[in-house]
């Protein structure tokens, strides 16, 4: 939506992470601690579809292993549906990120002999995959919300919902939320917007997502403009079945 710039603007962040499972906390994180943050969920931060996550995360970090060969396992599973500038981008980055996270508490599950405990799954061709028990994503969160709740520099609006993107009249270009609270409307400027909203189960009739999970995110993507790919692509967890 593009609005006058004369629109009462009721606040001002440089940064606006839009979504408070696991995506959002952690954009929220790994911003500047001298970058005003504020993080935007529509329900509370103990409630997201990540703290239902059970699988675990992935990371080349073991000797035998490399980024390389997670990469074409990725690519392999994938049938000629991976970006692969993404694929390496990801499986570059994941052992460093994995390491974040360990530095901020988070528990994986370890060997007798202290190691983190990887383990073979799906289409891995290494023991590659770390998890906190059964509750990956109950762990993952608890840690980044206590990590959150130290950084003086990130302002969480809860029970918040994202109406639209807010784009420069003449430009186009994203310059804040329309957002609805308390029943009110009001807009919110920022220097940068990060939609990190998680998915979108709830368009089915028949899901295992939490109720919240409606893809506000992907539809706000769509009617600012926003470049899509893949967006018929969804998860579906083999257990449930």
């Amino acid at each position: 939506m593009s609005q006058d710039l004369h629109t009462q603007v009721s606040s001002h962040f440089d940064v606006l992470v839009v979504g408070g499972g696991a995506a959002g906390l952690y954009a929220a994180l790994s911003l500047p601690s001298h970058v005003r943050v504020g993080l935007i969920t529509k329900d509370s931060l103990s409630r997201s579809a990540s703290d239902w996550a059970q699988g675990g995360i992935a990371a080349a970090f073991d000797k035998g292993d490399s980024p390389e060969l997670h990469a074409q396992d990725t690519v392999s599973a994938g049938v000629g549906l991976c970006e692969t500038k993404a694929v390496n981008f990801l499986v570059q980055q994941a052992p460093s990120q994995v390491h974040a996270l360990l530095e901020m508490g988070i528990a994986f599950d370890r060997r007798q002999d202290q190691q983190l405990a990887a383990t073979l799954e799906a289409a891995h061709s290494r023991p590659r995959v770390l998890h906190a028990a059964d509750t990956t994503g109950r762990a993952l969160i608890k840690t980044l919300t206590a990590q959150m709740w130290q950084r003086s520099n990130i302002e969480v609006l809860a029970d918040t919902f994202t109406l639209e993107l807010w784009q420069h009249a003449d430009t186009g270009r994203c310059q804040g939320i329309c957002l609805l609270s308390a029943g009110q409307i009001s807009w919110v400027s920022a220097g940068a917007v990060i939609l990190a909203t998680g998915g979108g189960g709830q368009v089915f009739s028949q899901t295992t997502n939490p109720a919240l999970s409606t893809g506000d995110g992907g539809g706000d993507g769509v009617a600012g403009r926003c470049p899509i790919a893949r967006f018929g692509v969804f998860f579906n967890s083999i257990p449930r079945l």
